[in-house]
């Protein structure tokens, strides 16, 4: 799972932003906006194994 984190942290996901992405194997295996559907799609890709579900922020979200 922290290779997946990693993944998370160092691709360039710009042709995601506002949606919801699940990373396994270091691929982005789904992605949407409804979070429901993409644990769902991502759960029959990866069967019980973990993933790595998480939202990429918009170009208007601050981090600080």
């Amino acid at each position: 799972m922290e290779s997946n984190y990693e993944y998370y942290l160092d691709a360039d996901l710009s042709s995601y932003l506002g949606e919801w992405v699940a990373i396994y194997e270091n691929k982005i295996v789904s992605h949407g906006v409804d979070v429901r559907a993409v644990a769902k799609e991502a759960i029959v890709v990866c069967g019980n194994k973990k993933f790595l579900l998480s939202r990429v922020p918009s170009k208007e979200t601050m981090i600080f």
